[in-house]
């Protein structure tokens, strides 16, 4: 059975996301997002999805490692 790392830096990242865009949402538009790029009211749902994605991202198990096919040896230990 493979264990999910619950606290990693994909959450981590998720979070900060989803928060910079909830933050967008409630200030709608008054926030700064990208400095010197014009402003388009919808940046903030674009936060919101890499921070779900990030989220996703971070609850999957990870892949396991390919086994060989080489006998191990005690020593190898």
């Amino acid at each position: 059975m493979k264990q999910i790392r619950w606290w990693n830096s994909f959450n981590l990242l998720g979070i900060i996301l989803l928060g910079i865009g909830i933050a967008g949402f409630l200030l709608q538009g008054k926030m700064v997002f990208d400095p010197g790029r014009p402003h388009r009211g919808y940046e903030w749902v674009l936060y919101l999805v890499a921070g779900a994605l990030m989220l996703i991202n971070g609850f999957l198990p990870p892949a396991a490692a390919p086994q060989s096919n080489k006998p191990r040896r005690p020593t190898d230990l």
